[in-house]
């Protein structure tokens, strides 16, 4: 760990405006009750967002919801997932067998890490630790996205809420 800290000292938009800042490279892993995010900055850009426990919703669930590929479809291509001899991501076979549109899958894996951002912005309690020069894994699609375009969008949903919690 390279630095790291309390949520209450440092508020997450205050973190991502270090790094930005700092143009740093690396994972910030943020960490709350049973929440658990793994951010990953390049030159100070967030490029990638996850979590790593609560609230994951599997892609193939996301893309059978939002009528993108049919549930036939999904258990097919998780068949193969789990009979392939190579690693292969679920992603990656549904686009191979034609199930589904590589923009398709880009812009639905994008707006989970958006949601990731949009839900770590809200964190007031809980642990930060950033390392240095440590890259995603699963890296292959990145979030493009000015951040702070996405810290506006993430505070204006918090108002929205507030407000719609105080009129009900």
């Amino acid at each position: 760990m390279d630095f790291g800290g309390d949520l209450k000292t440092l508020a997450p938009s205050s973190i991502f405006q270090i790094c930005r800042l700092s143009s740093l490279n690396g994972l910030l892993k943020l960490i709350a009750v049973h929440k658990v995010a793994s951010l990953y900055f390049v030159k100070g850009e967030l490029i990638y967002a996850t979590f790593d426990t609560y609230k994951k919703k599997k892609l193939g669930e996301i893309l059978v919801e939002k009528k993108l590929i049919t549930e036939n479809q999904l258990i097919s291509a998780l068949w193969a997932f789990q009979h392939k001899k190579e690693y292969q991501r679920i992603g990656q076979i549904l686009v191979e067998r034609g199930y589904l549109e590589r923009d398709a899958l880009v812009s639905v894996m994008q707006e989970q890490m958006r949601q990731v951002i949009y839900d770590v912005l809200t964190w007031e309690e809980g642990h930060f630790f950033f390392f240095k020069d440590v890259s995603p894994e699963d890296g292959d699609i990145l979030l493009d996205v000015n951040m702070d375009c996405l810290m506006l969008e993430a505070f204006r949903r918090a108002d929205e809420k507030k407000v719609c919690e105080a009129v009900t």
